[in-house]
């Protein structure tokens, strides 16, 4: 590696997840690394659009009285959570070996795999009808999709791009998520008015094959010497590497504010909004589905631009990225979740399309910052990371039983997110390198 030292005394930033001669060599980005940009965010959006797309048709599946259409699921609000946890449950037991997985079976495979799960579950999903055991192992299949895409499509792409293109590169392909629920938020009620949930359930999964089709077709590694993942020595061996608080601090933070996105917001807003007053504010499908469209909407311009600040920030002030979601936190979910006056939900609405944006650009970044030892060190933060956001998916059904047991959707934030939020903004003030990290500035 004489044409640039890849070793930590030699460079500041963060290691890359995965290294060739594009990267070693800091050569210019290939045409064809925008080919794979292109069928690697297709294959990846797929995973988060069958996540969501319950979530902006929530009447087909939770019973709201005089709401909910006929063939309703009749799921309590904690039984829709459940909906939604039973994605991320093999997401958390795949979070840490999925760089173990991309060595083993290679990028391809691991990367179809997770299209071949959504294509799979979705169709469990719609042979079982209205059965509701078929529905929770489809969507547990589909977990599969979000589980081995978010570590094996951004260890792709990172392979075809050189420094100066990757964080562009992998910036834009950080908005898989937001996109994925702002395309489901409008387009799901439509087709769901005419065909049910059914016909909801069919388009993800065609979306799933066609970008299935393409990579397979389309895929590519770069020439030259065999690319690396970044897997080096045992499981056991790269564990040892997560002995370092600072990590976990991060993946505290991240995996609260996990819980108040997906957990809650992405989860529970739209059925909040159309819910009868006082409970909620009796909007339609459509009009519920946009105010949740706005809010990824706005993450989706966020999150690059969270990203950016959290770079070129001094690495002794990066904790003001998750300090400030903390505080933001406490105010925007009074503003969304109040029932008095209806004009602070739009209010609350663009503060989380912010802060969401903030906090899933800047926070993700911010793990191989932090774990500079390695290459390998950087992906298992990365799988922190990983981990975090599968297990804070998971708390949907917590805030539903509360909801269920018949408080409010302000008082359950009372007892659930807003506490936790001030437990983020503790351990968001103690978030930096060690003194002797070689990427501390001083």
């Amino acid at each position: 590696m004489d044409e640039k030292d890849r070793s930590v005394e030699g460079n500041r930033g963060p290691r890359p997840l995965a290294e060739s001669e594009i990267t070693i060599k800091e050569e210019k980005t290939p045409r064809y690394a925008w080919v794979i940009w292109i069928i690697t965010f297709l294959i990846s959006f797929a995973a988060p659009m069958a996540q969501f797309k319950i979530v902006s048709i929530p009447l087909y599946f939770i019973y709201v009285p005089g709401v909910s259409p006929d063939g309703c699921f009749g799921l309590d609000a904690s039984g829709f959570g459940m909906l939604m946890t039973m994605v991320s449950l093999i997401g958390i037991v795949l979070a840490f070996p999925a760089a173990f997985i991309c060595r083993k079976l290679g990028l391809k495979q691991t990367i179809a795999l997770s299209a071949i799960g959504v294509i799979v579950g979705g169709l469990v999903e719609i042979l079982g009808g209205d059965n509701i055991a078929t529905m929770m192992v489809g969507r547990f299949l589909e977990g599969t999709g979000i589980g081995l895409a978010g570590v094996s499509a951004p260890t792709l792409i990172t392979l075809w791009f050189p420094d100066k293109t990757r964080g562009l590169a992998l910036g834009l392909w950080c908005c898989w998520v937001p996109l994925s629920i702002t395309l489901d938020s409008i387009i799901c009620p439509m087709i769901a008015s005419s065909m049910g949930w059914q016909g909801v359930f069919g388009i993800v999964v065609a979306f799933a094959v066609v970008a299935l089709v393409l990579f397979l077709v389309f895929y590519r590694v770069p020439e030259g010497s065999m690319a690396g993942y970044n897997a080096e020595g045992s499981f056991i061996e790269c564990v040892k590497l997560l002995n370092n608080p600072q990590i976990w601090l991060l993946g505290l933070v991240f995996f609260i504010f996990i819980i108040g996105q997906t957990g809650i917001v992405n989860t529970y807003l739209s059925t909040f909004l159309q819910s009868a007053p006082p409970v909620g504010w009796g909007w339609s499908e459509a009009a519920a589905g946009m105010g949740l469209a706005v809010v990824t909407g706005i993450s989706i311009i966020a999150n690059p631009l969270g990203g950016s600040v959290t770079a070129k920030l001094p690495h002794r002030l990066k904790r003001i990225v998750p300090v400030g979601v903390a505080v933001s936190y406490l105010i925007c979910f009074y503003l969304l979740f109040q029932n008095s006056n209806e004009s602070l939900i739009w209010i609350g609405i663009v503060l989380m399309g912010i802060c969401g944006g903030f906090g899933g650009g800047g926070l993700r970044p911010f793990a191989p910052t932090i774990m500079n030892q390695s290459a390998m060190a950087a992906t298992m933060g990365m799988a922190v990371m990983q981990f975090a956001q599968c297990l804070g998916n998971c708390f949907s059904p917590v805030y539903g039983a509360i909801i269920d047991s018949g408080a409010t959707y302000w008082e359950a934030c009372m007892t659930t997110i807003i506490p936790l939020s001030v437990v983020m903004l503790i351990a968001a003030f103690f978030i930096r390198p060690g003194k002797d990290s070689p990427v501390r500035r001083k």
